[in-house]
């Protein structure tokens, strides 16, 4: 597997993340007017700064962790005050490029509980293997950047650490595809930052490629980690 580079043009980008973020706005307005005025000057900034700095550019601005972070958390907010009884995609669409803005720039992201969700809803979304796969090149370079700073996962007691979150849903997604290289992938990810937790993983993984319709190479390739973590050595 390569790493994922992000492509297209950034500045391009940023003003389709724009046009949707306008296109969406009217039905947040009603339930959430405060956050959604935060975030078109939000939004608004991070184009100034494609203006002035093109689309891909480095940044070493003091206050782009910050404006990023800002940003995500108004996007949480927004899904709290706007959530209804299914995921908002439109809204995880945004979330999702606001972080790859920050990907694109090297800017780190420092809140990522949003994105964790965002990456969730795109790919319980997916229903073509084309979908899926481009929900699990998202999820690889959201686990390449927070890595350095999320890899020690000292909140071990904590189900829903986003460390966590990110490699089981990942693996999942994977799985999703039947390819048997982003299984693979995927699977070695999640054996080495979830070490307590891969024997079980594996466990509930197999009994539910057990139901009908599971193609057999996903079952085999489950059942050989599942059988690697459990059988006595």
């Amino acid at each position: 597997m390569q790493p994922i580079h992000f492509g297209g043009e950034g500045r391009e980008a940023t003003r389709e993340l724009l046009a949707r973020f306008e296109a969406e706005a009217p039905r947040w307005s009603a339930s959430a007017p405060a956050q959604v005025a935060s975030l078109r000057r939000h939004l608004a900034t991070l184009e100034a700064i494609d203006g002035q700095r093109g689309g891909r550019a480095r940044l070493a601005l003091e206050d782009a962790e910050t404006l990023v972070a800002e940003t995500l958390s108004e996007l949480a907010r927004l899904e709290a005050a706007s959530r209804g009884s299914r995921p908002d995609e439109a809204l995880a669409d945004i979330v999702l490029a606001v972080a790859l803005w920050a990907l694109r720039r090297d800017v780190e992201l420092t809140f990522v509980e949003p994105v964790v969700n965002a990456l969730a809803v795109r790919s319980n979304a997916a229903r073509s293997r084309e979908a899926l796969a481009a929900a699990f090149a998202l999820a690889q370079g959201v686990i390449a950047a927070v890595a350095p700073r999320l890899s020690p996962d000292l909140e071990r007691s904590n189900p829903e650490r986003p460390w966590r979150l990110l490699h089981v849903n990942w693996a999942i997604t994977a799985i999703r595809t039947e390819d048997p290289a982003m299984m693979a992938f995927a699977f070695d990810a999640l054996e080495q930052a979830l070490p307590d937790e891969r024997a079980g993983f594996f466990s509930e993984a197999l009994a539910l490629s057990l139901a009908p319709g599971i193609a057999h190479g996903v079952q085999q390739a489950i059942g050989e980690r599942h059988r690697k973590w459990t059988e006595p050595r």
